[in-house]
């Protein structure tokens, strides 16, 4: 079960890298396009194989997304056409990776980071105060810790009970749901006594004080019929 909440936040946050990654691809292609458009523009305009500031002014001056008006150049490249090399002007828009960022429609990448962390905070809260999980030191619960027979906080301080303080905190450690019916409870602890509703009620007095003063947890009954180790 623990697995679950990882595997749906990573898989969130997959998505909104893959849309972070997407977004900025499109950004690239609208920013190659307008530069694009810009030097076939300035080249319709001022026909010419030779780059002159009029030419790069003209160029810059068609292109529609201003913050690349003052970045962007033309450039002479060499390119290969068979057995000999031609010179080619090629646009380009010389920005930033921030700069692309920005263009960058990341509304649905912070959407989905937005929800994983939330997934994330939630499901550590989740699984903090209610699921009582395995962990090297033993059971914990409620910030109480079973193991070796012994209990102690989170931060390993040991709990001081009785004898029959223990065994009854040990019970409702054990039981499922810990939960408890007041007949289970007198049956376990004291077998051979017919009626130890009085001596339970005393115990579990005594008990309650020194578990909510060392941990999250209370002992709540239903009535007198049973009773719950649950977290405040």
């Amino acid at each position: 079960m623990k697995i679950l909440p990882i595997a749906v936040f990573l898989f969130i946050l997959t998505g909104a890298l893959v849309s972070a990654v997407c977004s900025y691809q499109t950004a690239e292609d609208r920013i190659n396009d307008d530069v694009n458009q810009a030097l076939r523009q300035a080249m319709a305009q001022l026909p010419s194989d030779v780059i002159t500031q009029d030419t790069i002014r003209c160029y810059r001056n068609n292109i529609t997304i201003p913050e690349l008006r003052d970045t962007a150049f033309i450039a002479m490249r060499m390119k290969r056409r068979g057995n000999r090399y031609e010179t080619q002007m090629m646009a380009e828009a010389n920005c930033s990776f921030l700069t692309v960022v920005k263009l960058s429609d990341q509304r649905a990448t912070g959407t989905l980071l937005f929800i994983s962390l939330l997934w994330l905070i939630g499901s550590l809260w989740y699984m903090r105060r209610y699921r009582p999980e395995l962990l090297v030191q033993g059971l914990t619960y409620g910030g109480l810790v079973y193991a070796d027979g012994k209990f102690t906080t989170v931060g390993g301080k040991p709990i001081r009970l009785t004898p029959m303080q223990h065994s009854l905190v040990e019970l409702f450690f054990t039981a499922e749901d810990h939960t408890l019916s007041k007949q289970e409870i007198c049956d376990r602890l004291w077998p051979k006594k017919p009626d130890a509703s009085d001596t339970l009620y005393t115990l579990i007095k005594r008990t309650k004080p020194i578990l909510e003063a060392n941990s999250n947890l209370k002992i709540e009954s239903d009535r007198g019929r049973s009773y719950s180790l649950n977290i405040k």
